[in-house]
């Protein structure tokens, strides 16, 4: 998922971080899912990789703060901040979900998600939950329910702009949290998809982004390993929970607090080439790596008939994921977003 900045953001090395292992982790949680499906003896990590969703959620509500806090109350800001977005995340998707409906339409049948009646189409393109005959709210590209929360928190972020700051933010807050309230009232539709507590990953974010504007960081060798640590532990101790928010948003809250206020400045400085790699290419790695699994498990199926190595088809497929993705950013991604930085070129009488 997104979270790339607009003109003015800090590349800062903590959040470049912290998108790169939220996007691996997903990944690698898909590989596990793949490797479970092939080899029924597999026994994979008794840990929710997909914990990576929630950290991009609490990043995604961080960098639109701060990347757009300067947008609030003035003249065209709303407008500007969707455009952006706009240029920033939908293009790509798009091209992605019409990659999955190409292979849905040769492969019928062979494919987890397969259903492409009109209406799921529409829908997937305009990201707005329309259930599956499942009852799921899952568009053409499975993943693309995290961007249906996405271009749901930014209509909402843009409303917010028409206010000033401060009056904004607590709109913001009202908008959250009123759509959770009236999603615990109800049993379907898309207030039962938008409202979820999930969206309150955003808010984190906002939160965060606050207090890291008032504040700054606080880099320290001490807090970044408890704040880690109390992370991990928290997975394990809500596991039980059956809400994501619990089970899953507070570990990724304490992760994102000890990458953004607490990271150490050694790690920080050797880690930045790897950042900004992965962090650059974390959304297309996101949406790329379905397509690449795919690939990768049909050759391995050749190559491992009996399906002995699950593990090792785990890692070479994570690590060819990674590696893929970054090619794929530089074939499309970055051609794509040029385009939109381009000055139009002035008009001769």
């Amino acid at each position: 998922m997104p979270a790339n900045s607009q003109s003015g953001t800090p590349h800062l090395v903590s959040i470049q971080l912290l998108r790169t292992i939220a996007a691996t982790a997903v990944v690698f949680e898909h590989a596990q899912q793949e490797a479970t499906q092939s080899t029924a003896s597999f026994l994979r990590i008794e840990f929710d990789f997909g914990i990576g969703v929630d950290i991009f959620f609490i990043i995604s509500g961080f960098v639109m703060w701060l990347s757009s806090s300067h947008l609030f109350g003035i003249s065209g800001g709303p407008p500007t901040f969707l455009k952006k977005r706009f240029q920033r995340v939908v293009p790509l998707y798009w091209l992605y979900t019409l990659a999955m409906l190409a292979a849905i339409i040769m492969l019928p049948g062979r494919l987890n998600n397969s259903e492409t009646s009109p209406l799921m189409v529409l829908s997937s393109f305009l990201f707005f939950p329309y259930p599956n005959t499942l009852g799921d709210y899952t568009p053409v590209l499975a993943l693309g329910w995290t961007l249906n929360y996405e271009i749901f928190f930014y209509a909402l972020f843009g409303i917010s702009l028409f206010f000033v700051r401060k009056q904004g933010f607590a709109v913001l807050c009202a908008l959250i949290f009123g759509f959770v309230l009236i999603w615990s009232f109800t049993n379907g539709g898309p207030i039962q998809f938008w409202g979820r507590p999930i969206i309150l990953e955003f808010l984190i974010g906002v939160c965060l982004a606050r207090i890291y504007m008032s504040r700054g960081s606080r880099p320290s060798h001490q807090g970044f390993a408890i704040l880690i640590l109390a992370a991990f532990v928290a997975c394990w101790l809500l596991d039980f929970s059956s809400s994501r928010l619990i089970r899953l948003g507070i570990a990724s809250s304490l992760f994102s607090v000890a990458f953004i206020f607490f990271l150490p400045p050694r790690l920080s400085g050797s880690l930045s080439g790897i950042a900004r790699w992965g962090g650059d290419s974390s959304y297309t790695l996101y949406l790329s790596h379905p397509f690449v699994l795919a690939i990768v498990k049909i050759i391995w199926r050749k190559l491992d008939e009996a399906g002995t190595h699950p593990w090792l088809y785990v890692w070479a497929a994570t690590i060819i994921c990674v590696f893929a993705c970054y090619a794929l950013y530089l074939l499309i991604e970055r051609p794509l977003l040029k385009i939109w930085k381009r000055k139009p070129i002035a008009r001769t009488a």
